[in-house]
């Protein structure tokens, strides 16, 4: 495979292991919530907070570098755009439910917020969030492996 091919391809999981680390500092905040308390422990939230809203954004972000990146590698061999779109092996698919997990991680948080906000019972959504996220950080450590043999594959 050419170098310029190389590089777009690489675009994808560079990003995603940023993101990983991200997903994994986030994480962070089930002990410091237990820990902190007063105004730092409401800060450390609304730091929580934005950054999940962020990492939301980044995630979208990712999977369409790596639908991009199918793109520039089907051009790049000279096949129709479209030809490496559908996934054929289970990252791909393992990326698109990873997709529906994190919007479902993103509005739990958000809901716990907006019940507590509303001085209303939160810790259902709270537990949520958090088993989510659980669930969440198996499936990337999966998701991750799989994608570096994939890249094995077609490197």
């Amino acid at each position: 495979m050419d170098p310029v091919s190389t590089a777009v391809l690489l675009l994808h999981p560079i990003t995603a292991l940023t993101l990983i680390w991200l997903f994994v500092k986030q994480r962070r905040w089930r002990q410091q919530n237990l820990l902190l308390r007063g105004t730092e422990r409401a800060t450390a939230l609304d730091v929580h907070q934005a950054t999940g809203d962020r990492m939301m954004a980044a995630v979208i972000g990712v999977i369409a570098l790596a639908f991009g990146a199918h793109i520039a590698r089907a051009s790049l061999e000279g096949l129709e755009a479209t030809a490496y779109l559908v996934p054929g092996h289970f990252h791909g698919w393992a990326g698109l439910l990873g997709l529906l997990f994190m919007i479902t991680l993103w509005r739990a948080g958000r809901k716990t917020r907006d019940l507590k906000l509303q001085k209303k019972s939160f810790a259902h959504t709270k537990e949520l969030h958090g088993r989510i996220s659980d669930v969440m950080m198996m499936l990337v450590t999966i998701h991750a492996f799989l994608g570096f043999l994939y890249l094995l594959k077609i490197l």
